[in-house]
């Protein structure tokens, strides 16, 4: 990776002797391998090596970025000479002081495989194909729609004030969504699988798993309008928490567009929900030693017990308000990681049997508004709850309220949980939510 260090600091340093007070570069190569299906039939496949050298140059805290699609030397240059002229034209941030100084990044385990990545394209082919055939052993006439791909990458950010930072890593993935239709009934259902490591990786039984789920939403149906208690399941929520830690960002906050501006050592969840941001997880989906500042990762409490501790911070925003960087920067804004929520006492299925009448959300992108907090979200796939037990699957259903109202009556959270790289995705049951339907029963 010698090059592409070389290229980082070329640009920095062009930057500079251009005018820049400030300047980094993040230098990128990666080669992809990806096979995509419609319908059951391979719909699109492709090798290819990408590369790209991005660099940011600042003059009295404007702003100028550069982005180029190759890595020479001769483009590192000009990448930097072009960024610092933009800086100059930029308007001026009084905020900005200075980017990050050089500290030690953790090692973190399983971030790159050379299994993964000496992976061929008919490996890949052979993960989507064999879920076509597994899903079709489910169900015959079943349509699969998806996606799998291979990739490794090497990263090199450098900035003018002597960070150095090195990531290569591998990563897998295999999406897959499955239709069935039944004497005029439709079922839907979609799975995936993705790992840092081939030892992690699961990529044969997704299709399966999907045909054998979408069956069970061949008689789906709708129900009347009502408030009542919402389980959600593993990939719901993620979903919802997911949300929550965007919502933190501290940059939305500090901009006036997030529903937690003031909610900082506040109550926004109940005493159930605590959740841990752990960038260092071995083998973790959303794991890096370093964040989009080269600022060194850290495992962080961003909920206990249902108290906000922190906002997300970049360098510049920890700078701007004061408070420690938590090391959350991307490229382009700030972002949590690998999210874990603490789980609880009693299993899914205890949580589900103490419900009288409500509804489990098994998919669906119950996501709150990040300005308004406000959640109005489909339903993609969920059974009505009565006496405990989930007895037909629904169709035409969303679920709605306020983001806070909604954390606030988490009553439980299940013992047994989803565990993806890096990732804990338990069952999450939600006392009052309003559940509402466009088409009653019997209309």
């Amino acid at each position: 990776m010698d090059d592409l260090l070389i290229a980082a600091e070329l640009a920095c340093e062009a930057a500079v002797k251009s005018g820049a007070e400030f300047s980094d570069a993040l230098v990128d190569r990666a080669r992809l391998l990806s096979v995509s299906v419609d319908k059951n039939a391979i719909s699109s496949s492709d090798a290819s090596r990408q590369a790209s050298i991005s660099v940011r140059a600042f003059v009295n805290g404007g702003t100028g970025w550069c982005t180029m699609s190759t890595t020479s030397e001769e483009t590192a240059l000009l990448a930097g000479r072009e960024a610092a002229a933009l800086a100059k034209a930029a308007e001026p941030d009084p905020d900005f002081v200075s980017l990050v100084s050089p500290e030690p990044c953790a090692d973190i385990c399983g971030l790159h495989d050379n299994k993964l990545a000496n992976m061929a394209m008919s490996d890949v082919a052979d993960w989507i194909a064999h879920n076509i055939d597994s899903a079709q052993g489910i169900a015959p006439d079943a349509l699969v729609s998806g996606k799998a791909e291979s990739r490794r990458r090497e990263q090199v950010l450098a900035n003018s004030l002597g960070v150095r930072a090195v990531g290569r890593m591998t990563s897998a993935f295999v999406y897959v969504q499955v239709i069935i239709r039944e004497n005029g009934l439709v079922g839907t259902f979609y799975e995936w699988d993705a790992a840092r490591r081939l030892d992690d990786f699961a990529p044969f039984d997704v299709g399966a798993k999907a045909a054998t789920e979408a069956l069970k939403y061949l008689k789906s149906r709708p129900m009347n309008t009502k408030t009542m208690p919402v389980v959600l399941a593993p990939l719901a929520t993620q979903a919802l928490f997911s949300g929550l830690c965007l919502a933190a960002s501290a940059e939305d906050v500090q901009r006036k567009r997030s529903y937690l501006v003031g909610k900082k050592g506040a109550e926004v969840a109940s005493e159930h929900v605590t959740i841990v941001d752990d960038p260092l997880a071995s083998g973790g989906l959303y794991s890096a030693k370093f964040d989009g500042d080269g600022y060194p990762h850290r495992t962080l409490t961003i909920v206990d017990r249902g108290i906000l501790q922190t906002y997300l911070h970049s360098h510049y925003t920890a700078r701007k308000s004061g408070e420690p960087n938590t090391g959350h920067a991307t490229r382009t804004g700030i972002a949590p990681t690998n999210l874990r929520l603490k789980p609880g006492q009693q299993t899914a299925a205890e949580l589900i049997g103490e419900v009288e009448d409500g509804i489990y959300v098994t998919l669906g992108e119950i996501v709150p508004d990040i300005a308004s907090g406000q959640i109005s979200a489909v339903v993609d796939a969920g059974f009505r709850i009565e006496r405990g037990e989930l007895t037909y699957p629904l169709e035409k259903t969303m679920v709605a309220g306020h983001a806070i109202d909604v954390l606030r009556n988490v009553d439980a959270v299940s013992s047994d949980y989803r565990e993806e790289p890096g990732l804990v995705l338990p069952t999450v049951r939600v006392s009052a939510m309003r559940v509402a339907s466009d088409e009653q029963p019997g209309a």
